[in-house]
């Protein structure tokens, strides 16, 4: 049996090879930039991850719990809008490392 911080550092790292992955996928299809976007993108859902992992080793109580999923889904939003809003990364790969990274993130936690 895997501990709290076994199981989280298991999925980010999923997370990260398959943000690698889709960054690859960019950048082979569509040139440099969108690495860049890619890897934002792929980075914001493993900080998120990390984030939850914590949240749950500390969490006292329900609304612990559930003030750290607000807490995340704001965050969410905040680093996606950085990056499409004042950075000028392309959405397009940014948003798709993204939703992939937390794809990995519900695979990562069901493979045990």
């Amino acid at each position: 049996m895997l501990t709290l911080r076994e199981e989280v550092r298991r999925v980010i790292v999923f997370q990260a090879l398959l943000t690698l992955l889709v960054a690859a996928g960019f950048g082979y299809a569509r040139g440099g930039p969108d690495i860049l976007s890619a890897l934002y993108g792929g980075a914001v859902a493993v900080l998120l991850s990390a984030w939850l992992g914590r949240g749950v080793k500390r969490a006292v109580g329900l609304v612990s719990l559930c003030a750290n999923a607000l807490t995340r889904y704001a965050a969410a939003m905040l680093f996606l809008g950085i990056g499409m809003g004042m950075l000028k990364l392309t959405p397009l790969p940014l948003i798709v490392a993204f939703a992939v990274a937390q794809l990995g993130f519900l695979a990562g936690v069901q493979r045990n």
